[in-house]
């Protein structure tokens, strides 16, 4: 008993080390360095096999949403080296229509270029992350936690344009798009438009990418790589956890617990898992959720995955990194956090 405890520690920590280190200026080195430390001690442990990492995404069915999300960061990494993007229309729309098509990541760093001040970066980021509710591709929850859910996108696409609306950023945070952008802002609704045929989504990326690193041939500004490769170790740390067996000690609990909270379950889940996504990564513990829910039948309620699903959603700090402006927007954060738990109640009772 006591060699299983030690696993799940040992395969837990990095979840926890990775949030810590999240607004740090060197994050990169640190989360890789978690990365290197975590899976050798898996190994040392007898808890990981290499192969488990790429056995367990398939094995759920979560493979093509990994690398979807991966596409879409990738995607906007290089998208943000164009600068402001002349897209015409009121910021707190603009933003979220850009969270719901291209992901609320890209969009937040994209946006950021456009922003005049730190406030402004946040707010862009927040309508951004709560356009991601929206979209099919948007946010990392519905990526993994609503796919295949039809009636938790119906109770996140409203929440989402609810947290837009509630941080409402207006002509006054973002500064005039710069001259000669209007093919790359083209480039980018093609892009966008074309991925929300499924099918199509992995390669309007890839071209997009190859089309945008070919027209920001001038370097306006520095390719982002952090991202990308954060949401690569994000996901590597949640299947480490997922193999230690944390996500069967986190069902069970979560099944007693359950039978106890009645119509208080769901809101206190969706403020646990906000705190959860806040204090790691939203993709990781996305990835770590939808392996919980799949460990336990009596969770297999559409009203705890819905529940889930909005508190990573709102909860992750990934928009607001992206855009360099955490402090600036913690209040705001905030209080879509205190929204989704009240929405979630609301529509759990009703």
């Amino acid at each position: 008993m006591e060699a299983v405890v030690i696993g799940i520690v040992v395969c837990s920590l990095p979840l926890v080390l990775l949030g810590l280190v999240a607004g740090w200026r060197w994050r990169l080195a640190a989360a890789l360095t978690i990365a290197v430390g975590g899976l050798s001690a898996g190994v040392a442990f007898g808890v990981l096999g290499f192969s488990d990492l790429w056995i367990v995404p398939m094995g759920v069915g979560m493979s093509d949403s990994l690398l979807l999300i991966l596409l879409w960061c990738i995607f906007g990494a290089i998208a943000r080296t164009a600068g402001p993007l002349s897209i015409p229309g009121p910021p707190w729309l603009v933003a979220m229509v850009m969270g719901a098509t291209i992901g609320e990541v890209p969009a937040a760093a994209i946006l950021s270029a456009s922003a005049r001040t730190p406030k402004g970066a946040a707010r862009l980021a927040l309508a951004a992350a709560g356009g991601g509710m929206v979209g099919r591709v948007g946010d990392p929850a519905l990526l993994v936690l609503a796919e295949g859910h039809p009636m938790v996108v119906a109770c996140l696409a409203p929440l989402g344009v609810l947290c837009a609306l509630l941080v409402r950023p207006g002509r006054e945070d973002v500064v005039a798009p710069q001259a000669g952008n209007s093919a790359r802002t083209r480039l980018v609704a093609v892009v966008a438009l074309v991925a929300c045929v499924p099918g199509l989504t992995p390669w309007a990326l890839l071209v997009g990418a190859v089309g945008l690193g070919v027209m920001t041939g001038d370097r306006r500004g520095h390719v982002d790589l952090v991202t990308p490769t954060w949401q690569l170790v994000a996901v590597l740390m949640a299947l480490l956890a997922i193999v230690g067996g944390l996500a069967e000690q986190i069902a069970t609990g979560l099944e007693r617990i359950a039978e106890l909270a009645g119509w208080m379950g769901p809101p206190a889940l969706t403020a646990v898992a906000a705190v959860g996504a806040a204090l790691s990564d939203s993709t990781a513990i996305a990835v770590l959720g939808d392996g919980v829910l799949d460990r336990a039948a009596s969770l297999q309620s559409v009203e705890l995955r819905t529940a889930l699903a909005a508190g990573v959603a709102v909860g992750g700090l990934a928009p607001l990194i992206a855009a360099g402006s955490v402090r600036s927007g913690l209040r705001l954060w905030l209080a879509q956090i205190v929204l989704a738990i009240v929405w979630v109640g609301v529509w759990t009772c009703v």
